[in-house]
């Protein structure tokens, strides 16, 4: 690991000699090009740009879209309490059989128990 203090000055000044010595080795049509090329409008930015705003106008779209299929939520007054469950547990075999809880309160229940 390099742990010398290095001058930020001394370092910009090489660069920039660095710099001055590529740009000497470049052909005068390697810098003609370079100079269009810099000075041309950025075609692809204007089409990313209207490809991002596509998206991001789908995507709205989209979420609007969900937000509109979401069932309205139920509309229960303040003061009625809560019951457990929905309406279709009145078909449950249980409710109509009351039998597994009368066998569950007796003496053969707990025998089971015991000899697990």
């Amino acid at each position: 690991m390099n742990t010398e203090h290095h001058d930020p000055d001394v370092f910009d000044a090489r660069m920039q000699r660095l710099h001055g010595a590529a740009l000497g080795t470049l052909t005068p049509q390697t810098l003609a090009r370079l100079r269009s090329a810099r000075h041309a409008p950025p075609a692809r930015t204007r089409r990313g740009a209207w490809l991002l705003a596509t998206a991001c106008s789908a995507l709205l779209a989209v979420g609007v879209g969900l937000h509109l299929m979401r069932p309205a939520p139920s509309t229960v007054p303040a003061g009625t309490p809560a019951v457990a469950g929905t309406a279709g547990d009145a078909d449950d075999p249980l409710d109509q059989n009351p039998d597994l809880y009368v066998w569950l309160g007796s003496e053969n229940a707990l025998a089971m128990e015991q000899t697990r």
